[in-house]
């Protein structure tokens, strides 16, 4: 891995040590009470260095800051020092400096927020104890955003719900009050601001109420999300028809309000690059001829058009409040900041640019050439919606303003003090490089958007795919997935593009790749076994000369998952170990289900419901035994599964488990659920059929076959599924993953396992399901097939009880063939089956 200190570190030697979290552990983890990490980083070569320091034990905030000792750094330190000292909102709030070792005159300093020094005038409003408070542990004004030097943002406690939020800032508020205030009156959905008894008038001090129940990306990053359409893309798309409104009605309301100047393009984008050149010359060059092609590209448009924007906008900025009553959501548009005038392209591509980058996180898999926004849901929504108000401007603008946007983001890797900040600058280099290639070769009309199954434009031989970098560069912190001690190593194979069959440890010794995923365009995630049988977690990215450059975590650790490490330590063995998703820790009497923060309760919730279910209909299921944040135990089911007993060879037990199976799943199928599921329709198979078509196009080679031909055949079956009215569906509970692994027999009742994906959608996608990982096993060579036509008949039997359409089965059938001929791509032992199986479809 390359340094992660830029070239001019040399020049404030104490940057070294804010990026290195070890070492800032050392000097002021004890007096903080547990380990530091950085992020939130400004840095000025040869001046200063200021960052955000989170504790991982306790979860309180504090800022680090240094100055060079030399011109009138130490005078800066030492003011803030000086007030430090003294009573600060009415007590005292010393704050901690340590020397750097080896460094003389270089001094590192810690404090509270509530002694951020360009924060004093908007803390001095709040009062003593609230400001004294602020980022600390048991403080009931939570804490929700701290930028060091630049803002806070908190929420007060509220015994009818989340109180209002308050956002503070070291200078004025850069959002008019008034301007928001009379765009709301006006009808337009932004958020605007109110006032509150009893806190004094201030430039630097704005309250917000609280509004709905979470941001449209957070509700898109959900297991429910846009590959489940529905309510996000709903939502996704009445704020496009908020932002057309804002851009079209918002000038008329100005008056004599305070707004930004229309983007100076090529000067900004100039300045990035030289700031960038600090950091590493070599991006700061690629950063600098990306900018000039934007640049001109975008050159006499970028005040051309009248519009009032938005300025930064995401779906993170857009407010969303679920109802259960008909017609659009409710929705603000929120932290309108950045308010200014100019092309209405200038929002759009802000929108594309920050889905691109969260590609991974929302499940999207965006990585191919980007023909239309339809590859891409929550654009394509937003555009649909924006078009139903506005005139939409032509795709290859908005293209070109999501290229601007991205190398705007450019610095954000080594601001969020990610160790491989390089190699996730050049990635997002590359990401602005190929959206303004494809600019120049859209179309110069506005984009035609449908929503539906999701549309994959047919790529040519030779065609360039836009690159979508790690979701993890995008947000305030550090990427936890790009820890330190993760081993790089370089693989190189011959011939076509092949996910490697092994990998080097550390030692160099061989792991096995067990599975692989595709993460995004330019990652590979992978699960390894190394020479004692253990599971490891690593990625491999492809690099040029059909190499790939690897990195391996240390067996059981995964920073995403931070209980894993605890469970393998006390005795537990990784069964399954997803780099950054998920992991499964057997023991004894359970089972440990590691996930990412906050998405454990929902499973688990999930589980138990449909767990009862289960059991309910004559199935042995696990019991939910214990849940937290960050994971969900479950307990352990006797048995062998029924992929195993298959390939044993064991005919009784596999011919009596597939009876059993055919007499309990109609009664779980037709069962009233008692908890609200999501839907799967027939056009949120057909997205998610698109998404793996996508990501196997994005590793042209991994199978033999024309460019563009399993995107067609995911654009033919896709819109074959969403032909059928959704009035002649039938909709049952769903299992949504149901396979031969799934299913477990110990001679006497069968279990079923896992309903993380459970949802409301047509029989026949589960019965597909079923049926065509029979044949798979078969053409593995790992069931006989008097066994297959046991299984299958008991598919059959189950298809007649619940009166699946033979027509709508064989369909979804074709639609598991691609899907998991797309997945077995990336196994290096199951290529040849994904093979036969698109080979199957195309003939």
């Amino acid at each position: 891995m390359t340094s992660p200190l830029p070239d001019s570190w040399e020049s404030l030697p104490a940057l070294a040590t804010v990026l290195d979290p070890g070492r800032l552990t050392e000097l002021f983890g004890h007096e903080l009470g547990g380990p530091l990490r950085t992020s939130h980083l400004r840095y000025k070569p040869g001046v200063s260095v200021v960052a955000r320091v989170d504790v991982g034990t306790t979860g309180s905030v504090h800022w680090v800051a240094a100055y060079a000792p030399a011109g009138n750094g130490r005078d800066k330190l030492e003011k803030v020092l000086d007030r430090a000292a003294r009573e600060e909102h009415g007590r005292a709030a010393p704050v901690l400096v340590a020397d750097l070792p080896g460094r003389t005159g270089h001094r590192l300093a810690v404090g509270t927020v509530g002694t951020d020094p360009a924060l004093r005038g908007a803390l001095a409003v709040l009062g003593p104890e609230q400001a004294a408070g602020l980022g600390r542990p048991g403080d009931p004004a939570r804490l929700l955003r701290y930028n060091p030097r630049r803002r806070a943002v908190l929420t007060g406690p509220d015994d009818d719900g989340p109180g209002p939020v308050t956002k503070l800032t070291a200078g004025p508020a850069p959002a008019d009050p008034l301007l928001l205030t009379r765009l709301a009156a006006a009808g337009l959905r932004v958020l605007a601001p109110v006032p509150v008894p009893g806190l004094p008038v201030s430039p630097h001090v704005l309250q917000y109420p609280w509004f709905g129940d979470g941001d449209l990306a957070a509700h898109a990053a959900a297991p429910d999300g846009p590959g489940h359409g529905g309510p996000v893309l709903a939502a996704a798309a009445a704020a496009g028809a908020a932002l057309a409104e804002l851009h079209v009605r918002g000038p008329s309301l100005l008056g004599s309000a305070r707004v930004g100047a229309p983007l100076d393009v090529d000067r900004k984008l100039q300045s990035l690059a030289a700031d960038l050149a600090a950091l590493d010359p070599r991006s700061a060059a690629r950063c600098a001829d990306a900018g000039r092609a934007v640049a001109e590209a975008l050159a006499g448009r970028a005040g051309a058009a009248a519009r009032l924007l938005h300025g930064d906008f995401s779906a993170d900025q857009v407010l969303v409040r679920r109802t259960r009553r008909p017609g659009a959501p409710e929705l603000r548009l929120a932290d309108l900041d950045r308010v200014r005038t100019g092309a209405a392209a200038d929002d759009l591509g802000g929108f594309l640019a920050v889905e691109l980058l969260a590609a991974e996180t929302l499940g999207t898999g965006a990585g191919q050439a980007l023909a239309g926004p339809d590859e891409l849901p929550l654009t394509g929504a937003l555009l649909r919606g924006y078009g139903s108000g506005a005139a939409l401007p032509p795709w290859s603008e908005i293209l070109a303003w999501a290229a601007f946007h991205v190398l705007a983001r450019s610095m954000e890797p080594f601001r969020s003090t990610a160790a491989d900040w390089r190699e996730r600058t050049d990635q997002r280099l590359t990401l602005a490089e190929r959206l303004m290639a494809q600019a120049g070769r859209a179309p110069v009309a506005a984009p035609s958007v449908v929503l539906g199954a999701a549309r994959t434009g047919r790529m040519r031989a030779g065609a360039d795919r836009v690159h979508v970098p790690d979701a993890g560069q995008v947000g305030a912190g550090a990427d936890p997935a790009r820890a330190p001690d993760a081993h790089p190593a370089h693989v190189r194979e011959a011939g076509p593009a092949r996910i490697p069959e092994s990998v080097p440890d550390a030692d160099g010794r061989p792991l096995r790749v067990r599975r692989a995923w595709p993460a995004d365009c330019l990652r590979i995630v992978l699960e390894l076994e190394d020479e004692h049988g253990r599971v490891r977690a690593g990625e491999a990215t492809p690099g040029p000369g059909r190499s790939w450059t690897v990195r391996v975590l240390p067996h059981g650790e995964d920073p995403r998952l931070p209980g894993l490490g605890a469970a393998v330590e006390a005795g537990g063995r990784v069964v399954v170990h997803r780099h950054r998703r998920r992991a499964v820790v057997g023991t004894p009497d359970r089972f440990v289900k590691f996930l990412a923060r906050g998405r454990a309760p929902r499973v688990a919730e999930r589980s138990d419901r449909l767990h009862g279910l289960g059991a309910a209909a004559g199935f042995a299921v696990p019991a939910v035994l214990a849940r937290a944040e960050d994971r969900v135990e479950f307990s352990v089911l006797p048995g062998r599964s029924l992929h195993e007993l298959g390939a044993a060879g064991q005919a009784d037990a596999y011919r009596a488990a597939w009876e059993q199976w055919a007499r309990c799943w109609p009664a779980l199928a037709t069962a009233v659920p008692g908890v609200e599921l999501p839907e799967h329709a027939a056009e949120d198979e057909a997205r998610t059929l698109a998404r793996w078509a996508g990501h196997l196009e994005a590793f042209p080679g991994l199978l033999e076959a024309p460019p563009g031909a399993a995107a067609a055949l995911a654009r033919r079956i896709g819109e074959e599924l969403s032909a059928l009215p959704a009035a002649r569906r039938t909709r049952v509970v769903l299992h949504r993953d149901l396979h031969d692994k799934q299913l477990l027999f110990d001679g006497a009742r069968l279990g079923l396992l896992d309903f993380d994906t459970a949802a409301l959608g047509e029989p026949e996608l589960d019965l597909a399901n079923l049926s065509v990982h029979l044949e798979l096993r078969a053409a593995q060579g790992l069931l006989d097939p008097a066994l297959r036509a046991a299984g299958q008949e008991a598919v059959t039997v189950v298809s007649r009880a619940l009166g699946a359409d033979p027509a709508r089965l064989a369909l979804h059938a074709e639609a598991t063939r691609l899907r998991l001929a797309c997945v077995y791509a990336f196994r290096p032992q199951g290529r040849g089956v994904a093979q036969d199986l698109l080979d199957g479809l195309r003939s």
